[in-house]
């Protein structure tokens, strides 16, 4: 059984005296792909290229963290020294599949979403909407928001905007995070496994994750939520320690499904 509690103290121990280390590598390797993305004309074309290759690096770098196992900032171009045609194949495996998934299940979200905007209108905004269009007055539309301060504060209509703001911003990027559940394990299996073909590593993480995709999920989820206010209150700062730790925690999880699969077989 994976605990969420201790994927996350998991990774702050192995981060422990490698966190300046980790946040220059991922900081560079984010840096790397956004020059190459911004190639005009071959940008996009350059960038799906590289990604599979220095993912599988940043992957072999991760787990050398996670083992306490040396790890150097040369680990990253590790996926352009083996394996590399597996590693771009890999890459273009997955895309496509993520991509039609995730936009089927974006479309079902944002649905959802704009029935529950949908109904919220119709139960705070019916009144001064009809007001709106018949008086075109713009005052009318916050009424209801004048209407909730007055009974009950400020606190209840910023709480209505930040849930549409929030549930708008998880219904655009949830539906990747789903899509890409059963194949999040496949570039951690090409970093250990510098000899299995791209398919085998995309079949073998579907079979891995069998049984944890709810549990990733959740984790992720957390993470999604922790992004808010460290993109808030520290400025974007905070996204330099925060990224590093959302991909190594990964690496965690791969770990500990690694394990349990030992103890089953």
């Amino acid at each position: 059984m994976i605990s969420i509690s201790t994927l996350f103290s998991d990774t702050f121990k192995a981060l422990k005296g490698h966190w300046l280390q980790a946040i220059c590598i991922f900081f560079i390797y984010n840096f790397s792909l956004g020059i190459v993305q911004a190639i005009p004309g071959i940008g996009g074309f350059l960038s799906l290229i590289v990604s599979g290759p220095l993912t599988i690096g940043i992957s072999v770098y991760s787990l050398k963290i996670i083992n306490d196992n040396f790890p150097k900032a040369e680990n990253v171009l590790d996926g352009f020294k083996y394996n590399l045609g597996n590693g771009i194949l890999a890459y273009f495996i997955l895309i496509p599949v993520i991509l039609i998934v995730g936009f089927i299940l974006m479309i079902i979200f944002l649905a959802f979403n704009f029935l529950i905007y949908g109904f919220l209108i119709s139960l705070f905004y019916s009144q001064s909407y009809e007001v709106f269009i018949s008086s075109m007055d713009w005052e009318a539309l916050l009424s209801p928001f004048k209407v909730l301060s007055f009974k009950f504060g400020i606190v209840e209509p910023i709480l209505l905007i930040l849930f549409i703001i929030i549930s708008f911003l998880f219904s655009i990027i949830l539906p990747w995070i789903i899509a890409s559940l059963p194949f999040a394990m496949t570039f951690f299996i090409m970093a250990e496994d510098t000899s299995i073909d791209a398919w085998d590593a995309v079949q073998k993480s579907w079979n891995m994750m069998k049984g944890y995709k709810r549990k990733y999920l959740i984790l992720n989820m957390l993470l999604l939520l922790a992004l808010i206010p460290v993109m808030l209150f520290t400025f974007l700062i905070g996204l330099l320690w925060y990224i590093p730790f959302s991909f190594i925690i990964s690496g965690v999880f791969y770990r500990e499904i690694k394990k349990n699969s030992r103890l089953i077989d």
